[in-house]
C-alpha cells in the first residue's frame, strides 16, 4: 500500500521520514521546543533513531512523516509510532502521533497537512495523549475526537499539608520562600495526619509487593482486564523494550515497577509510577481486576508514601474512576488532551465508554525527547 502522504498536494511535499533526515529533524526540534531531556545533539539524534526506527513494531505503511519545503529542506515533522492492540480478541493496528513540529517560516497549513496525512493512514486507531489546545483544535477540525475522561487527571494527597502548600506556592517568589520556610512545620503536621484516623493515615495493606517482571505483565494482563474490548498486545515480546524506554524518562524521577499480590499470594495487579524524591509521583499505569482495584491502589499509595512523596497523580482510566473516587482522589482537567480517531465506530465507542485499557504506556506520554 502506498503511504497517504505521497499523494498529498500543495507547495513542497510530504514524504516518509528517513534515517538521513535525522540531523535536520533534530535541528528543527531545537527550534520548535525549548525543553529536551537530551541536551547533546548526538544523544537526541540517537534517541529519535531508536524510537522511530529501532522499535519492535516496524510497519512500512506507518512511517513518521516529513514536510520538505520548495528548497528541499526539512521544514515539518510528525512522529508516528505503530502499536499493535487487540480489539475483541483480534489484532488491530494503532498509530501514535507525536512531536508535531514546523519551521517558523513554514507555519500555516503544514501542520494541518501532516495531521491529515497521518489520519488518512491504514491504521485502525490513531492516538495522541499529550496534545495541547492548538493540537486538539486541529485534530477536531480534521474529524478526530477527544476522549474527555482520558483527558482528566487524578491526584491523591499523601502528605496533605506539604502538598497543598506546594501548590499554593506557585504564585510567585514570595510564596515560594514562605513555603520553604514553613516546610519543617508542614512535615510535623503531615506526621500527625498519618498517625491519626482519617484518609491520610498510612498502614501497610494486606498482601505484598515485589518487582514487576515484563513476562508476568504479559501473561497476566488478559485476566486482569477481563471483558474489556480493547487492550494492548504485550504478548509479542515488545514489553521489555517498552519498559526500558519508559525507565529512561527521567523528567519525573525513577520509574518504580511493583507487582501486587493478595493475602494468599495471588496476583492482584500492578502499578508503575515515577518517584521524584518528595514531590508528586506521576503514575504510568495501574492494572487490576475489578475485585483487586482497592488493594492495588492502597499499595500504590503506601509505596509512594514510604518513598517520601507528597502526592501521586495519574490520568483517569474509566474502569478505575469509581475506586479512585472512593479512595479520595481529586479529579481535575489540567493536563494534556487525549485525542482519538478511527473509522470503526465500535473502537471509538469502546474507548469513550470505558471498555478499553489504554494507559499512558500505550500513547506518547512515556516518551522522553
Amino acid at each position: 500500500m502506498t503511504p497517504g502522504p505521497l499523494t498529498d498536494s500543495g507547495p513542497g511535499r510530504l514524504r516518509p521520514f528517513q534515517r538521513e533526515d535525522l540531523p535536520e529533524v533534530v535541528a528543527l526540534r531545537r527550534q520548535a521546543f525549548r525543553y529536551s531531556e537530551r541536551k547533546r545533539t548526538e544523544r537526541l539524534v540517537a534517541y529519535l533513531e531508536r524510537i522511530f526506527y529501532d522499535h519492535p513494531w516496524a510497519d512500512p505503511e506507518l512511517p513518521a512523516l516529513v514536510y520538505e519545503d520548495e528548497r528541499g529542506r526539512v521544514a515539518g515533522f510528525l512522529g508516528v509510532i505503530p502499536r499493535p492492540l487487540l480489539f475483541q480478541g483480534a489484532p488491530i493496528r494503532a498509530a501514535v502521533a507525536t512531536q508535531l513540529m514546523v519551521a517558523p517560516e513554514s507555519r500555516g497549513l503544514v501542520g494541518r497537512r501532516l495531521f491529515r496525512a497521518f489520519l488518512a493512514g491504514p491504521q485502525d486507531l490513531s492516538l495522541s495523549d499529550t496534545a495541547n489546545d492548538a493540537a486538539r483544535l486541529l485534530w477536531a477540525s480534521l474529524g478526530g475526537s477527544v476522549s474527555v475522561t482520558h483527558s482528566l487527571t487524578w491526584t491523591r494527597a499523601l502528605r496533605p499539608y506539604r502538598h497543598y502548600a506546594s501548590r499554593a506556592s506557585s504564585g510567585g517568589p514570595a510564596r515560594r520562600l514562605a513555603w520553604l520556610a514553613a516546610r519543617p512545620l508542614l512535615s510535623v503536621a503531615d506526621v500527625c495526619a498519618a498517625r491519626i484516623g482519617g484518609p491520610f493515615r498510612q498502614q501497610m495493606p494486606p498482601g505484598a509487593t515485589e518487582h514487576l517482571d515484563p513476562a508476568v505483565m504479559a501473561a497476566t494482563l488478559p485476566r486482569l482486564v477481563g471483558p474489556r474490548a480493547l487492550r494492548p498486545l504485550y504478548e509479542d515480546g515488545s514489553l521489555g523494550w517498552l519498559l526500558e524506554q519508559a525507565a529512561d524518562k527521567r523528567q519525573f524521577g525513577e520509574l518504580r515497577q511493583r507487582l501486587v499480590r493478595g493475602p494468599r499470594g495471588e496476583v492482584a495487579g500492578w502499578f508503575l509510577y515515577y518517584c521524584d524524591g518528595g514531590g508528586v509521583g506521576q503514575v504510568l499505569q495501574v492494572a487490576a481486576a475489578r475485585s483487586g482495584q482497592a488493594l492495588v491502589l492502597r499499595h500504590l499509595f503506601y509505596d509512594a508514601w514510604r518513598e517520601g512523596l507528597a502526592a501521586v497523580a495519574g490520568r483517569v482510566e474509566p474502569a478505575l474512576a469509581a475506586e479512585l473516587g472512593a479512595q479520595r482522589c481529586r479529579f481535575e482537567r489540567t493536563g494534556p488532551w487525549m485525542l482519538i480517531h478511527s473509522q470503526r465506530t465500535e473502537i471509538m465507542h469502546a474507548i469513550v465508554c470505558g471498555a478499553a485499557f489504554v494507559s499512558r504506556l500505550e500513547g506518547e506520554w512515556w516518551l522522553s525527547f
